[in-house]
């Protein structure tokens, strides 16, 4: 199995890197742009990319090289998922309908990563509607996965990780309802966040549930996730991470000493041969390097999230598809939309959803039990002391395009929404942060992601851990 594209020069630079190259003169604006262009022919026969404007990108370019700027994403391209607003371009949210509807002002996101310096010319391919999880639908084509165009690359933000693995824009905007930043961030070998509920601004999204549903990030390295999650948040971006000295000596401690981290019982059963593999193997790294690894249980919180999670969702969708397009204006009709869906997948859940909006009950219920759940959760990681929980992104590796209904693992044909999903759906039912690092590949050279899990509201600390981590790993 080879890469579908060789990665070299500007094209395998991340964030940090590119800005350092540009601000020191090593290469101009427009030079780098033109490195990345040069996987856009790739990166659209994979199906990443839905819309995008190489021009604009390079009147960009040109600009920032004739005068003196300097922000912290200054002549940075960056991808985004396309069910965030970017002004100029249309929010299709992979779906036809939608298609034509160019929208006239930035997500409060979007805006925060413009007033940046970053350069926004690329709108990904989503799952349609955000409502999958392998980003293959009947709209605008699947999503190939990046090592193997006979794979599916994962979804629902499967362009946004695409986009990055194949090295067009070093970090894209993503999004979080079911593990759409995680999960196939995971199955392409690179680093995926989910943050907190809310850290984000949400307005501008094209949401299928706001109780779960957040902007996430895909990128090459956890630092750029860091720098990313901060100027999404709000917040000061810090200066260069400290030195870490990863070496595990005999006579001194590792870097992750005195760190407990909680390993989830319930997410290590029935899990891919491979995957069992190189996540073992990536435990054994953790406690070299100092860190207690504790069993924690979290099945009573994720029995509640699971009877919760996809009722929020059904009762959610359609009103908050309604209010969207909305706010939008003389755009399609919430009908027109319904009649315009190519995937049967997503027409399905459309139909549930119409019977389910009016359960009232039901949904007060389902808040009722995530709260519970969220609860569970929390005092399940304070009465073990851990800092974080640390699992499988995903059971399972990459799959052939074509396994929406079933996926093959061990021997049997299992439910692929429900596979996929099943270690990260509890951060997105209960809001709480999560990251996946690249943990190893298969035999069969496939990536395995590594999640870290964490509390509400403890995506700093999160962050900070992940990047000792992610280190760790690629000394192995």
């Amino acid at each position: 199995m080879a890469l579908t594209t060789d990665l070299s020069g500007p094209c395998s630079w991340d964030i940090r890197t590119t800005r350092e190259e540009l601000a020191a003169g090593r290469i101009s604006h427009v030079e780098h742009l033109d490195a990345l262009l040069e996987r856009l022919p790739p990166a659209q026969r994979l199906g990443a990319v839905i819309s995008v404007d190489p021009e604009l990108a390079r009147a960009f370019a040109h600009a920032l090289d004739r005068r003196e700027t300097w922000g912290p994403l200054t002549g940075i391209p960056l991808g985004v998922k396309d069910v965030v607003d970017v002004a100029g371009f249309p929010t299709t949210g992979g779906t036809r309908a939608l298609e034509d509807h160019v929208v006239g002002r930035d997500a409060p996101a979007v805006r925060r990563l413009r007033a940046a310096g970053a350069i926004l010319f690329l709108k990904t391919n989503p799952h349609e509607l955000s409502f999958g999880i392998t980003s293959t639908h009947g709209s605008l084509g699947p999503v190939h996965h990046p090592l193997d165009p006979a794979l599916a690359a994962g979804g629902g933000s499967g362009g946004s990780a695409v986009a990055v693995a194949v090295g067009l824009v070093p970090a894209a905007v993503a999004a979080d309802t079911g593990g759409s930043s995680r999960i196939p961030a995971a199955l392409c070998g690179i680093v995926g966040f989910r943050p907190t509920l809310g850290r984000y601004p949400s307005s501008g999204v094209l949401s299928i549930a706001h109780s779960r549903a957040t902007i996430g990030t895909v990128a090459r390295t956890v630092d750029d996730v860091v720098l990313l999650d901060a100027l999404l948040a709000g917040e000061r971006p810090s200066g260069p991470p400290r030195a870490r000295h990863l070496e595990v000596e005999d006579e001194g401690p590792g870097p992750l000493h005195g760190l407990r981290l909680g390993v989830p019982g319930l997410f290590l059963r029935d899990l891919e041969p491979g995957v069992d593999t190189v996540f073992g193997a990536a435990l054994r790294a953790l406690e070299a390097a100092g860190a207690e690894l504790v069993e924690v249980d979290v099945a009573p919180a994720r029995d509640h999230a699971a009877a919760a999670g996809m009722a929020i969702v059904l009762h959610e969708f359609l009103p908050d598809l309604q209010a969207y397009l909305a706010d939008r204006g003389g755009g399609p009709s919430l009908e027109q939309v319904r009649r315009g869906i190519g995937s049967p997948d997503v027409r399905r859940i459309w139909e549930l959803a119409e019977v389910f909006r009016a359960a009232d009950d039901e949904y007060r219920a389902a808040q009722q039990a995530r709260r519970l759940a969220l609860r569970l959760y929390t005092g399940a990681l304070e009465a073990r002391g851990v800092t974080a929980l640390v699992q499988p992104t995903c059971p399972v590796t990459a799959r052939p395009l074509g396994d929406d209904g079933t996926v093959e693992l061990n021997g049997r044909r299992v439910p692929t929404l429900e596979t996929f999903t099943r270690h990260s759906d509890l951060a997105d039912t209960i809001g709480t942060p999560g990251i996946t690092l690249p943990a190893g590949r298969t035999a069969a050279g496939l990536p395995v992601g590594l999640e870290l899990a964490a509390g509400p509201g403890a995506d700093a600390v999160l962050l900070d851990l992940a990047r000792t981590v992610e280190a760790l790993l690629r000394e192995r």
